[in-house]
């Protein structure tokens, strides 16, 4: 029977680098060493090619992992959020550990306490929206908790100023002289696109006197935006302009205009936000609002490990945006 070759192990690299098992710890969590001693362990570690195995490191004071826990993979703007992420984390010699909840509100906030237990560093929660049951769980647990996308009245948040780019929108299209406004949005659970980035938009179409502002209820999902835009786009007294939640949305929309033969913006206007690099391959553009979305995953990352290390962090901190005008506004 062919035999299995042995795994080196820490205790084969401190014996060959003639240290304490402690120290070549020490040295694999970034902790200083001897510079005599941490040259050997490097080349005992060269010898074996030793990995180390991350979760081992998970009973010990500092773990270097941090738990990041997503609502799921199929936003166009996770790849980005999850990529800023890594790359940052690495520079500091951290490793994230992902858990993705597919939208399950209840395993969100059990995968806080399960992270919290297995001793990562800090937890990142990507999250859609807030319950009561998120505010017990962070009080329930001793590790630093960053919430990214909503506001979190209990404790530390980084989000996107959805007030005042929905404000800066709604100015913008009151100030195209178009007059009947529809809004394709999603419910107001979510605060961050569902209340305030609507509030940011009521406001900046107030600011330029539109006054006839219609909201037709959709969801996040581009299926959901396609079906509602049909109903409204058939209607006799459909809106100028549908300004969407998401960029997501107004590709729904954008599929209805194309089926009914209609034409962008010569019969319906459309706005996003997201400003994805695909929007760039509709006719006509789609103008939309893009948040910076890597500062903010580095951001939340930087927060995270400043409150492990117990310095002072700003409870809720705001990243900024950029306007993008396409060709889809008459």
């Amino acid at each position: 029977m062919e035999s299995v070759e042995k795994r080196p192990t820490i205790k084969d690299v401190a014996a060959m680098a003639g240290v304490a098992k402690s120290t070549v710890s020490r040295y694999l969590n970034g902790k200083p060493v001897q510079e005599d001693s941490a040259r050997r362990i490097r080349q005992a570690i060269a010898h074996y090619h030793y990995e180390a195995n991350v979760f081992a490191r998970l009973s010990a004071k500092q773990s270097n992992i941090i738990g990041i826990i997503l609502p799921g993979f199929d936003s166009t703007v996770t790849p980005r959020v999850l990529t800023a992420m890594d790359k940052y984390l690495r520079t500091k010699d951290y490793t994230p550990l992902i858990i993705n909840t597919e939208g399950d509100l209840e395993l969100e906030v059990r995968s806080i306490g399960n992270l919290a237990r297995m001793r990562v560093d800090g937890i990142i929660v990507v999250s859609t929206y807030l319950t009561a049951a998120h505010r017990q769980a962070v009080r329930d647990v001793q590790t630093p908790v960053v919430f990214m996308g909503q506001e979190f009245s209990d404790g530390i948040s980084v989000l996107e100023d959805n007030l005042s780019a929905g404000e800066e929108l709604g100015r913008y299209v009151a100030g195209r002289g178009l007059r009947a406004v529809g809004l394709l949005w999603v419910t107001e659970e979510d605060v961050a696109v569902g209340q305030r980035r609507r509030e940011g938009v009521m406001r900046g179409l107030a600011a330029g006197g539109v006054t006839d502002v219609r909201v037709y209820q959709a969801d996040f999902t581009y299926q959901t935006a396609y079906t509602v835009a049909r109903q409204v786009l058939q209607q006799p007294d459909r809106p100028q302009i549908l300004m969407c939640a998401t960029d997501r949305i107004a590709y729904g929309a954008y599929k209805a205009v194309r089926e009914l033969g209609l034409r962008v913006p010569q019969d319906i206007s459309l706005t996003g936000f997201g400003g994805y690099d695909t929007n760039e391959l509709l006719t006509p553009p789609l103008t939309s609002i893009r948040f910076d979305s890597e500062t903010e995953a580095c951001v939340c990352a930087d927060t995270v490990l400043k409150m492990f290390r117990g310095e002072p962090v700003s409870k809720t901190q705001l990243i900024g945006y950029r306007f993008l005008e396409g060709g889809s506004v008459l």
